[in-house]
């Protein structure tokens, strides 16, 4: 299943698809509006990672994409900036963590909701 990861944080995407489990999972970082559109197009997405921490969500328009899409999205941000936590919230995500709670918890947090 492929995983769609909104965020221009090449870094931290690396440390999240080296602790996934490739022999269920994939996860594509996206960085542009378009390398979202192309792939909602094209394969079936069940869940969404957001960074909300780099403004990438608000910038590709995100929320208006994915809005008629049956699609349930994990909103992470740093733990020093609980305002992030509410943008998620406000964005209508139904999971929001830190980013050190993703790291940790990656597998378990799409199990739930794969």
């Amino acid at each position: 299943m492929i995983i769609p990861v909104v965020t221009k944080d090449i870094m931290y995407f690396s440390r999240l698809k080296s602790k996934i489990n490739v022999n269920k999972y994939s996860l594509v970082q996206i960085k542009n509006r378009k390398e979202i559109e192309d792939l909602l197009l094209n394969e079936s997405c069940s869940l969404l990672i957001v960074d909300f921490s780099d403004g990438l969500a608000k910038t590709i328009e995100l929320k208006d994409l994915i809005k008629n899409k049956d699609i349930f999205s994990v909103g992470y941000y740093p733990h020093v900036n609980e305002n992030l936590k509410q943008n998620a919230i406000k964005f209508g995500t139904g999971k929001q963590v830190t980013r050190n709670q993703l790291f940790k918890n990656i597998n378990d947090i799409i199990d739930e909701f794969c």
